[in-house]
């Protein structure tokens, strides 16, 4: 059973469903067949998910058209096929213009009854904050477990380095530079990376640790931001030059702290 697949069961089960969905930290192709299970079991009573209420926008371009916005909220307000409900997904909603977003914040605002919004983004901090606000927020982690061992074992040298606060990080051997073959691999490794700090960043919250809390955040922020570079076909060698330069002044700099 997935994780995003109990969220939805607990808050099933606690009639706690709302109308609109932000999923931070992932792209629907890494979460479809979760979301799937999800639609199939909480809104279409079984029915399969691949059905015509269930509108996916998703495009490999920089921006999110207008038209491609205006003829999702177009459909949606057509009659159900099934079960009175309909589900829009809006892939990488980060990339929502001044145009497109305020055509989709109405719907936002006043969704019509049984319609359900899904927003994914891989970083929530690019996203309008009028958007965020009106969405009830999901964070998830993309992390397989079929994913190479090597990856991980690279994720820990590579924060164990990033933690001795040493620019020499990017001079030593090229060590890390040339274990991580391609931009892919980078991917997966700071999504790695990213799930750790994560992960110490709950802690932290449980302990109260605030001296820690600001530092993780500030980190997870720069690591996020870097993850987003490679989207932009940044050189892999460029994204980790940044990433060492920007969290060895997270450590050091009075102003992060």
């Amino acid at each position: 059973m997935s994780k995003l697949f109990e969220y939805f069961n607990k808050i099933n089960n606690e009639k706690k469903l709302v109308q609109s969905y932000i999923i931070g930290n992932t792209k629907y192709d890494l979460i479809k067949e979760e979301l799937n299970q999800v639609f199939e079991s909480f809104f279409f009573n079984g029915e399969n998910a691949y059905n015509i209420d269930i509108q996916i926008l998703k495009n490999d371009e920089e921006k999110i058209s207008k038209n491609e916005i205006s003829d999702l909220l177009e459909n949606i307000y057509k009659t159900s096929q099934f079960n009175n409900k309909k589900i829009y997904v809006i892939d990488e909603c980060e990339k929502l213009n001044d145009s497109t977003y305020n055509a989709l914040l109405k719907t936002l605002e006043e969704p019509p009854n049984g319609v359900y919004a899904f927003l994914i983004t891989k970083n929530i901090d690019a996203v309008k904050s009028t958007i965020v606000s009106r969405c009830q927020k999901i964070f998830i982690s993309n992390i397989s477990e079929d994913i190479n061992s090597e990856y991980y074992e690279i994720a820990d040298e590579m924060i164990s380095e990033l933690e001795k606060n040493e620019l020499s990080f990017i001079f030593k051997d090229y060590i890390f530079y040339n274990k991580i073959k391609d931009k892919n691999e980078l991917y997966l490794i700071l999504k790695i990376i990213l799930n750790k700090y994560n992960q110490n960043l709950s802690i932290s919250i449980e302990k109260d640790d605030n001296s820690h809390i600001n530092k993780l955040c500030k980190k997870i922020l720069i690591i996020n931001d870097i993850i987003s570079m490679l989207d932009y076909n940044l050189n892999k060698n460029l994204c980790l030059d940044r990433l060492v330069i920007e969290m060895w002044r997270c450590n050091n700099e009075t102003s992060w702290n």
